[in-house]
């Protein structure tokens, strides 16, 4: 394998003009630069890129960090991040949590050890103190992390809006919304804080159920379905997640309930299952590939020690 010595004798000039080309740095001839590329192609030569990392103090990895890829939500989500970060020239390093906080403190811990030049996380079981303290440029998506931290999210309120509207132009009486384990601060709290808020100034009754911590899979949300429809059987509208929603759907269609002559039920997310259950699933569309732009967007920002316009960034959602 060809070393930096090899490419510097074969184009007739020092190592140090050598390093100067593959780092882009400082004045040199034309002649020079194409005489060291060649010099490089001919001899297949690989530069060491940790060494060039660590002499530009830059690795150009953002490590990603997420509490369940396989949930419909992260999984495009990550898949848009991976995609934008390609588009500003980072790659992705991605940590799955599974909403354990030791292994989210693991994953901060690899991220910082390896040098990466920025951070955004999906996840947030640790105290707030362990994200003061790293020193490292850090976007939050969908989620609030500390004061100073930037949020990326969908406008939960214009989206917990929508759904209410859309349930009582079906003049729906008697509503339930499944909602996240509450003591997780995340902006996608205010689309239910803002649903309960219009269903209440239209007297319409609202039973809010709330999910378990890392009730994430299909048999909780089986389970979870058939409590609701035992405990709430007269409930006329459904809003929750579209994961959650389809499952409730299903075991509605199990006990003849007709969807949605006696029930309504309302996604959010907009992920590819409302695409394909049915009856189709009305659905909040969360923006993937704006959210996804806007927290590159903002990390490269804090990477390049540029200022963000604010701290929380709210983007637009509609009604499928």
């Amino acid at each position: 394998m060809a070393s930096i010595k090899d490419v510097a004798k074969k184009a007739g000039v020092s190592v140090n003009t050598v390093s100067r080309v593959l780092n882009n740095r400082g004045y040199l001839s034309q002649k020079t630069i194409e005489a060291v590329n060649k010099a490089i192609e001919e001899l297949n030569y690989i530069p060491n890129q940790i060494a060039r990392n660590l002499f530009k103090q830059k690795t150009n990895i953002v490590g990603v960090i997420v509490p369940d890829v396989s949930h419909p939500f992260f999984a495009k989500m990550v898949k848009e991040i991976d995609e934008a970060l390609h588009e500003k020239n980072y790659k992705m390093l991605l940590y799955n949590t599974t909403d354990s906080s030791d292994k989210e403190l693991e994953s901060l811990r690899m991220l910082q050890e390896n040098k990466v030049d920025g951070i955004i996380i999906g996840s947030h079981s640790l105290d707030i103190d362990v994200y003061n303290n790293i020193n490292l440029p850090i976007v939050a998506l969908d989620k609030y992390l500390t004061k100073t931290i930037p949020v990326v999210s969908a406008n939960h309120i214009q989206g917990g809006e929508l759904v209410a509207n859309h349930l009582l132009q079906y003049d729906c009486q008697k509503v339930l919304q499944v909602i996240g384990y509450s003591k997780v601060k995340t902006p996608s709290n205010e689309r239910h804080y803002t649903f309960e808020k219009i269903m209440k100034d239209h007297n319409v009754e609202c039973i809010n159920y709330e999910l378990e911590w890392n009730q994430f899979n299909f048999k909780d949300y089986i389970k979870v379905s058939n409590e609701i429809l035992d405990v709430y059987p007269d409930i006329d509208g459904i809003f929750a997640v579209d994961l959650v929603a389809a499952t409730i759907m299903r075991t509605a269609w199990d006990r003849g309930i007709s969807i949605p002559n006696d029930l309504k039920v309302v996604g959010y997310d907009g992920t590819t299952i409302a695409d394909v259950v049915y009856p189709p699933l009305p659905t909040v569309k969360q923006p993937y590939s704006e959210i996804a732009t806007t927290c590159v967007e903002v990390l490269d920002n804090l990477i390049n020690k540029q200022e963000n316009s604010k701290l929380h960034y709210r983007i637009d959602v509609h009604l499928e």
